[in-house]
C-alpha cells in the first residue's frame, strides 16, 4: 500500500532528494511530506516554488517487479486528475509530466530511480501541488491554486489520502499493462496525437502535426519532415 508509513517534515530542501538519501530506512509506499521545500524541483532541475499550504510529498517504490519511472509518472497524474474530478476541477496533463488547469500550471510530477552499480533499487515520486498557497505575483500567469480555482481553502490531507488510494489500485491493477496504462494517460494528455502544434526549432517557430507521443518525445510532422520535440520549452502556446 501507499501510505502506511508517513512521515512529516516541516521543512526540508526537497522530499525526493530526502527519500533517495534516506530509501534504506523507509518500506516500500513510504510517504514523506513537507509543510515546506527550500529546494523543490522539477523536471530538468528547474525550481519549483514550494511554500507552505501547498501539497509536496514523495513516494517511494521498492519495486519487485521493475516498472519505469514514466509508468509511476503516468500512474500519478491520471490518480490526480481523477480525484481532481471529484471536487469539480477539470484539469489536464501536458506533456511529458504537469498538471494543468485552463492553461496554468497545477501540479509536477517527479520520479527519480536510485541505483547501484546500474541496477535500479528505488523509485521515488515526487509530487507538487498547488493547493491552498498563495502564488507570487510573477508567476501568476502561468501558475494556479486549487484554492483559487474552487474559491475555498480544500483539506490536504483528504487530497494525499485519495490521490495515494487510487495510485495504488491503478499500480495494481495495470503494472503488468503497461500498454494500457499509457492508453489511459493518452487519454488525459493535452495535447494529443493528430493536434497541430506550434514549437520552436532552430530558432524559427514551425506549426505541424502531432505523428506520436512517447515518455520522452514528440513526434512533430513539418511539411514532411518529421522534428522530435524533448523539452515543454519547444512548445509555443
Amino acid at each position: 500500500m501507499i501510505g502506511e508509513e508517513i512521515e512529516v517534515l516541516y521543512e526540508v530542501d526537497s522530499t525526493n532528494e530526502f527519500l533517495k538519501k534516506n530509501y534504506k530506512s523507509f518500506h516500500d509506499g513510504a510517504v514523506v511530506v513537507a509543510i515546506k521545500q527550500t529546494a523543490g524541483k522539477g523536471r530538468m532541475g528547474r525550481s519549483w516554488i514550494s511554500p507552505e499550504g501547498g501539497l509536496w510529498y514523495s513516494v517511494l517504490f521498492k519495486p519487485k517487479i521493475h516498472l519505469t519511472p514514466h509508468i509511476y509518472t503516468k500512474i500519478f497524474s491520471i490518480a490526480i486528475i481523477e480525484v481532481l474530478k471529484k471536487i469539480k476541477v477539470k484539469a489536464y496533463i501536458k506533456w511529458p509530466n504537469d498538471i494543468y488547469y485552463n492553461g496554468k500550471k497545477l501540479c509536477g510530477i517527479l520520479p527519480e530511480a536510485v541505483s547501484i552499480n546500474d541496477r535500479p533499487v528505488a523509485i521515488v515520486v515526487g509530487i507538487g501541488i498547488n493547493v491552498n498557497n498563495d502564488i507570487p505575483d510573477e508567476i501568476k500567469d502561468i501558475a494556479i491554486s486549487l484554492k483559487d480555482i474552487v474559491k475555498k481553502k480544500l483539506k490536504i490531507t483528504y487530497l494525499l489520502d485519495e490521490i495515494n488510494k487510487h495510485a495504488w489500485n491503478l499500480l495494481v491493477s495495470y503494472r503488468n499493462e503497461t500498454e494500457n496504462i499509457t492508453k489511459l494517460w493518452k487519454k488525459y494528455l493535452v495535447p494529443k496525437e493528430g493536434d497541430k502544434l506550434k514549437i520552436k526549432h532552430e530558432g524559427e517557430i514551425f506549426e505541424g502535426t502531432i505523428l506520436k507521443i512517447t515518455d520522452e518525445v514528440l513526434y512533430v510532422d513539418i511539411g514532411g519532415k518529421v522534428v522530435g520535440v524533448q523539452s515543454i520549452h519547444q512548445i509555443v502556446e
